[in-house]
């Protein structure tokens, strides 16, 4: 919970003038999330959701459960273990202060570095295959930090991928927008990052969750 306490604790301070919301979903895991972990949470402020449920059903219906609660202007997400510097997540926020509806945050070659050599390997090819097939101009879409105003929570909550894929289906709905606004910057990789590894049962679902984005028309 502690990088948690870290970021929340350095945004506020950063934005003594806004008001930032804690969403925090569980999603389904057995491990490291009892009325202790809870009770952490909530004294960061005593308005954070935390969304619960008994079965792991993947990140992408995870962030659409927590989306779907929000009522801010501006929505941000990022990976439990943040993976990118607080300022990537300021970078994303000054974006989207100055008109951009979806901002993503790329991964550098640290982040690259830190990968397995399989992750390494389907990173790679996730980023050939969103280029290539699916013809789009920001085709590194699985960095775990996107920001987006209420436009972009319209697409994002259409996304129907329920595992990794997510991203990607969310980035295409949105290029196929031509009145939406993207925008990447590149993001700062936190020091000892360690990803954890990808499943071949999970790289078999993308697959197929691939083809489902490919069949997407507006």
């Amino acid at each position: 919970m502690h990088i948690i306490h870290k970021n929340y604790q350095y945004l506020s301070t950063y934005f003594p003038d806004r008001k930032i919301n804690l969403f925090v979903v569980n999603d389904g895991s057995k491990h490291n999330f009892t009325c202790i972990e809870i009770d952490e949470l909530k004294s960061l402020n005593r308005d954070t959701r935390i969304i619960s449920y008994p079965s792991n059903r993947g990140k992408g219906y995870a962030l659409r459960k927590a989306v779907a609660l929000t009522s801010s202007p501006f929505i941000i997400y990022t990976d439990y273990d943040f993976p990118f510097r607080t300022g990537s997540m300021i970078k994303v926020i000054e974006e989207l202060d100055k008109g951009a509806d979806i901002v993503l945050v790329s991964r550098n070659h640290d982040y690259v570095r830190a990968l397995t050599p399989m992750r390494k390997f389907y990173s790679s090819m996730s980023k050939r295959l969103n280029k290539h097939l699916l013809k789009m101009e920001y085709f590194e879409t699985q960095g775990g930090l996107k920001g987006f105003n209420a436009r972009g929570k319209e697409i994002f909550l259409k996304t129907t991928i329920d595992e990794f894929l997510f991203d990607t289906e969310f980035i295409y709905r949105a290029s196929l927008q031509k009145d939406i606004t993207i925008i990447n910057v590149d993001g700062v990789t936190r020091e000892n990052l360690k990803p954890n590894k990808v499943p071949i049962r999970v790289v078999k679902k993308e697959v197929v969750n691939f083809f489902r984005i490919l069949r997407i028309k507006n």
